[in-house]
């Protein structure tokens, strides 16, 4: 069973996933995990330790969108269903659950995974079992090498994309130069540090300070006085919402005035309740629409998905954010590739026609994927804590 002691409402979270599950139990073993009244998917992810809000929130929209179709007959008649895996973010489990899935073939595709270096361990195992690999939550460059990994499907832009962004923006809008980063030290982090070299290099400006730490770790502070030394306007950190908030509540009660900067994968959501200084210099880039806008159509979509299957005021409220929406939006598009298949349902065609080259709409979300690539989305949004 998942816990969570991070809050009252998280914890109600957990279980109304776990009822889900035991609600839904698994069909009898099918090839492909399809059955005649179910449609099996798998996912590997972290439901514990100090990042399980990544993989408890993507669980929880990936869900919603699920239920929001089996409450309307599944897909022909056909329960959507999600067997989900921890991994607590650490690479070797996350290649166990993998492994898992190829062996027993009882799901039809693994989706929702979270991060960079259990994707680099998920993504090889599943190629060589022909599986498809579907919205990891993650930007890594390696993913989006479609002669290496065909077998990958990428939803949101890539890491790339965002540190382009927020690169640009503190040069040429906020007139900044001097850079430095604290990197996570897993393919995650060193993956993002070449992004922000190829960044900087568009500037013709070096990196003037860097240092590192490890995952899952709270140890973060003595990166941050080591690069205090060399004067930084702005520093990038590459890690999650656990180690970023600490870096940031250090500097600040350090007196540092940096423009701080974090991509999508820290999880603003938690970012902005860990910082104790909320401010319009701490930077976050997102790849999805606010899930608090009000004119974006899918987002109220989203909202109306998650009233039904979480009843508690609480729980409803913690759901409203990024990594949510992304796993709704996740869960709508496998529902449309699905719907666009023909005949017997094959792995072989599910990827054939999601990355077809045809626009596809969710609401007035647009997916679109380039004839040899694997990835949907370009889509960059840059935030601060002071909003």
């Amino acid at each position: 069973m998942i816990r969570s002691n991070k809050s009252p409402g998280l914890a109600s979270l957990a279980a109304a996933i776990f009822i889900t599950l035991l609600a839904h139990p698994l069909p009898a073993r099918a090839e492909t995990g399809i059955s005649s009244d179910a449609i099996v998917f798998g996912q590997s992810a972290c439901f514990t330790g100090p990042n399980r809000n990544l993989g408890l929130y993507y669980r929880a929209g990936i869900l919603s969108a699920f239920e929001e179709r089996n409450r309307e007959g599944g897909i022909n008649g056909r329960t959507l269903r999600l067997l989900s895996l921890d991994d607590g973010y650490e690479p070797e489990q996350a290649a166990a659950n993998a492994e898992r899935f190829a062996a027993e073939n009882d799901v039809f595709a693994v989706i929702g995974g979270v991060g960079t270096p259990t994707a680099k361990r998920i993504a090889p195992v599943l190629r060589s079992a022909d599986i498809p690999f579907v919205g990891p939550f993650t930007g890594a460059d390696f993913l989006r090498n479609f002669d290496r990994f065909p077998n990958v499907i990428n939803l949101r832009a890539a890491y790339l994309d965002e540190v382009v962004t927020m690169v640009d923006y503190i040069v040429n809008d906020l007139g900044k130069n001097r850079f430095g980063v604290i990197y996570q030290d897993d393919a995650f982090g060193r993956s993002v540090l070449r992004d922000f070299q190829i960044a900087l290099n568009a500037h013709d400006l070096p990196i003037l300070a860097k240092t590192a730490h490890s995952r899952n770790t709270h140890a973060v502070h003595a990166g941050l006085f080591m690069i205090s030394k060399a004067d930084l306007d702005a520093i990038l950190i590459v890690g999650s919402y656990a180690a970023n908030s600490e870096i940031i509540n250090l500097s600040h009660s350090l007196g540092h005035d940096y423009i701080v900067a974090n991509l999508s994968f820290v999880l603003s959501h938690e970012l902005k309740k860990l910082v104790e200084n909320h401010s319009n210099k701490i930077l976050v880039t997102e790849v999805i629409p606010d899930p608090n806008s009000t004119s974006s159509l899918v987002v109220q979509r989203f909202l109306d998905a998650l009233r039904p299957e979480y009843g508690e005021a609480e729980t409803v409220t913690a759901l409203v954010n990024e990594v949510a929406l992304e796993g709704y939006i996740l869960g709508r598009f496998v529902i449309d590739v699905l719907e666009r298949m023909e005949g017997v349902l094959t792995r072989e065609q599910f990827m054939n026609v999601a990355l077809s080259p045809d626009k596809v709409m969710i609401d007035d979300w647009t997916l679109e994927f380039a004839p040899g690539t694997n990835t949907g989305s370009r889509y960059i949004r840059l935030t601060n804590l002071g909003e």
